[in-house]
């Protein structure tokens, strides 16, 4: 065996401590310290153990293979806990010691059948091995060298220094790894929160468009959508008409990474069978009659970005067919054309109909509704998310006064909040935002303190029975016809008649009540001083 000096010791020592300092990421480390070590002992083979994290454990973490490194090879981990009491690695690193087999392939005290095993795969039988436990400067194990086919280097001193700065390297590069995942793992946690907090924002801003959702079974429909929010994933969603499909559609697109491209939106129950096809796929100029001109369709002109097909459920079975073929393909041919279009489009479809029963009908293919039922939505109706209500119902308040110009929006009294509670809503949320448009010009543009919901039958009608008064007389003959007589809408502007309104409803309350403000009020749910202020701004008294 070759033994070297100690300035060449010093001089390798230098050397190799540099090279180190260099390295950050542990598998650079690794091999680093692997090459040093065979470079101070010649050796021909090599492997680095490292423990994991329970400390039970040697995993061969790098493997050097006659002065090359290889990442497939028969080295296994170790499991402390059930090797042998004389396996020459488990014997290392429990005690601390450096075992140095000289002859490993005659009987030497140890077993070692397990180096035999791998050495037999490798096509090699070394002469010696080397097991030097890497401990580092707080004497802390962090791993094992292990050296095969080695010339040994009288000054052990020098090789104790290199294990020992080796160790401490390693154990850096270990926490540098692991804080790196974490900083990865809190990066995207942040960015994760970042967009909560933008989505929150944007939800409490009064232009806000997205989705209203204070109720538990919203959140969670909005929750399960994050996470395919910027995936390349389609989305089928189902619920009942007027739900709000097409707002969900538009919060996925708005929240990808396609929100800068277009939204395409297509009602596929909207147009004619022999049109749905040239709309969706394109036609090329004298494909059929009419076809004047080349047209571009939804899902070329959707590149990029998403396209929302609504009322999947009535599309016709033929184009079915077709649409299946380029949500599997991502291709397109127009009408006519004889080459294909690569496009690169996110779908969501939607649809109100329940397609099990439609594909057991025969009215929707099966093939179909898997390839779009990859990740189903299924959003709730009003009736289901009472607390969505009255803040739905707020923001559609605000939304009518922003589109008729009013100075500021009114508000929506107790009894109007009460009843919009009770109101089972056949119609969800697009019934709710026209019952509140419908109630915010028969208001004042104060206090929307009536309100209609449209062609139902009256005993439908919300009612409540606690709002009336002990004492309810019917309104007189002559004030009904007083009111009748002053309504006359073809005369008066709508504030005048709205008012005039008001107006006989307070004096028909009024007079129920025996002219009991108070009363009155109660009946009317609204605070005594806004009553008086009404009295008064009508010019309204008991002396008439």
């Amino acid at each position: 065996m070759r033994s070297a000096n100690h300035s060449e010791l010093s001089n390798a020592l230098l050397a190799i401590s540099q090279s180190l300092a260099d390295r950050s990421q542990l598998t650079q480390t690794l091999d680093a310290v692997l090459t040093a070590a065979r470079q101070m002992t010649l050796a021909k083979h090599g492997i680095i153990y490292v423990l994991d994290q329970t400390g039970q454990a040697l995993i061969p973490s790098t493997a050097h293979y006659n002065d090359n490194a290889i990442t497939s090879h028969p080295w296994e981990a170790l499991q402390l806990d059930s090797a042998s009491e004389t396996d020459p690695f488990n014997f290392a690193i429990r005690n601390g010691e450096v075992v140095l087999i000289n002859e490993l392939y005659k009987y030497n005290g140890y077993d070692c059948e397990r180096i035999y095993h791998s050495e037999r795969i490798l096509g090699l039988k070394s002469d010696n091995l080397l097991a030097w436990p890497l401990i580092d400067n707080e004497s802390k194990t962090i791993g094992l060298l292990v050296l095969l086919n080695l010339s040994i280097i009288d000054n052990e001193a020098a090789l104790t220094e290199f294990c020992r700065m080796a160790a401490s390297n390693i154990r850096q590069a270990i926490w540098l790894e692991q804080y790196g995942q974490m900083i990865k793992s809190l990066n995207a946690d942040n960015q994760a929160l970042v967009r909560e907090n933008t989505q929150l924002k944007q939800r409490s801003q009064k232009t806000y468009q997205g989705p209203i959702a204070k109720s538990e079974e919203m959140l969670n429909v909005l929750n399960r959508l994050d996470k395919v929010l910027a995936l390349p994933v389609d989305v089928l969603l189902r619920g009942e008409t007027g739900a709000g499909k097409e707002v969900i559609a538009k919060y996925i697109h708005d929240n990808s990474n396609r929100a800068q491209q277009a939204l395409i939106v297509q009602n596929c129950a909207a147009i004619p069978e022999q049109l749905l096809e040239s709309e969706l796929f394109g036609h090329k100029k004298g494909s059929f009659t009419g076809a004047d001109k080349d047209k571009i369709g939804l899902f070329e002109a959707a590149n990029g970005g998403t396209l929302f097909l609504d009322e999947i459920g009535d599309m016709p079975m033929l184009l079915q067919a077709k649409l299946l073929r380029v949500l599997q393909e991502r291709k397109v041919r127009p009408i006519g054309a004889s080459k294909e279009i690569e496009v690169d489009v996110r779908v969501i479809a939607a649809t109100h109909c329940n397609l099990m029963q439609q594909i057991k009908d025969g009215g929707f293919r099966a093939d179909l509704f898997y390839r779009l039922n990859v990740f189903p939505i299924t959003l709730p109706p009003l009736r289901d998310r009472k607390s969505d209500i009255i803040p739905l119902a707020e923001h559609f308040v605000q939304h009518t006064t922003n589109t008729l110009g009013l100075p500021q929006a009114p508000g929506l009294s107790a009894n109007v909040r009460k009843q919009l509670l009770s109101y089972p809503y056949p119609g969800n949320v697009r019934e709710l935002k026209n019952i509140i448009e419908r109630s915010v010009l028969l208001s004042d543009f104060e206090t929307i303190t009536h309100i209609e919901f449209g062609e139902q039958l009256p005993e439908q009608l919300p009612t409540n029975s606690s709002e009336q008064p002990e004492n309810t007389n019917p309104p007189s003959e002559s004030t009904s016809e007083v009111s009748h007589e002053n309504l006359d809408i073809t005369s008066l502007g709508l504030k005048e008649v709205v008012s005039q309104y008001e107006r006989n409803v307070i004096i028909d309350s009024l007079n129920a009540c025996n002219w009991h403000t108070k009363r009155a009020a109660e009946q009317l749910s609204l605070p005594l001083s806004t009553l008086n202020h009404k009295m008064k701004k009508y010019d309204i008294s008991a002396m008439g």
